[in-house]
């Protein structure tokens, strides 16, 4: 055999070794890569309904945003009547519901922001409103199953178990506020008063979350006698 003739024989053999380098180490990586795991990240998800119930007719009515112009709301500011009984959105028909979306067990707290106003008319047909103080909390008729106020100590109002959804089409509905004040706890206000309302509404991983998010290494309806945690079973 010539010189040149093994020449392009020993080529021949580099280039078939390399192929079969290259199809080894491109069946390696379509091995590698088919055997990988897919692992998806728990979500958190609520939100909040708001919106007013006549017991009597059985209509519900959608809650208006507070109007401040011509096709200009106060986005997530929702205004009660308090003055007349016979409005569709009157005081005692406000209610709100809490959806729970998240796929983790989540703990939540919601805040809420109340302000009484007057509004009159000068005699130019000027509007002019005004902000009222009130020391006191609106007479709303809260849950107390698995609720816990502490407002007077950071604002919020605690759902006290971890909660989500029931399952990946129904989410679960809490009830913040389902029903009407006892008689006597409301009374009407003079005409040219509203409340107008808005709410925070937090939610974190039952797991970590308060801790970590909220800074509270207990809950707050924590005590001496009854301990607690926010740990999950």
């Amino acid at each position: 055999m010539t010189v040149k003739k093994r020449f392009f024989l020993s080529l021949g053999m580099l280039v078939f070794s390399l192929s079969l380098l290259v199809i080894t180490t491109v069946s390696w990586l379509t091995q590698t890569l088919e055997h990988s795991v897919i692992v998806e990240v728990g979500f958190v998800d609520v939100s909040i309904e708001v919106f007013f119930f006549d017991e009597t007719t059985q209509v519900t009515t959608s809650a208006s945003e507070v109007v401040v112009g011509p096709g200009v709301t106060k986005p997530g500011v929702y205004l009660v009547n308090i003055v007349e009984n016979s409005s569709v959105d009157f005081f005692d028909d406000f209610r709100v519901h809490i959806e729970v979306l998240s796929n983790v067990p989540t703990y939540l707290r919601v805040k809420i922001y109340e302000q009484l106003t007057l509004t009159y008319t000068n005699l130019e047909g000027v509007v002019t409103e005004l902000s009222i103080i009130n020391d006191e909390y609106m007479p709303f008729n809260f849950e107390t199953d698995n609720w816990y106020d502490n407002r007077l100590i950071d604002n919020y109002i605690y759902y006290k178990e971890p909660v989500q959804r029931e399952d990946a089409l129904t989410a679960m509905i809490l009830d913040l506020i389902d029903s009407a004040p006892a008689p006597g706890d409301f009374t009407i206000y003079s005409p040219g008063y509203s409340l107008q309302i808005a709410f925070g509404i937090e939610a974190v991983q039952a797991s970590g979350g308060p801790q970590n998010v909220w800074g509270l290494s207990v809950p707050p309806w924590n005590t001496v006698l009854v301990p607690a945690s926010w740990e999950v079973e």
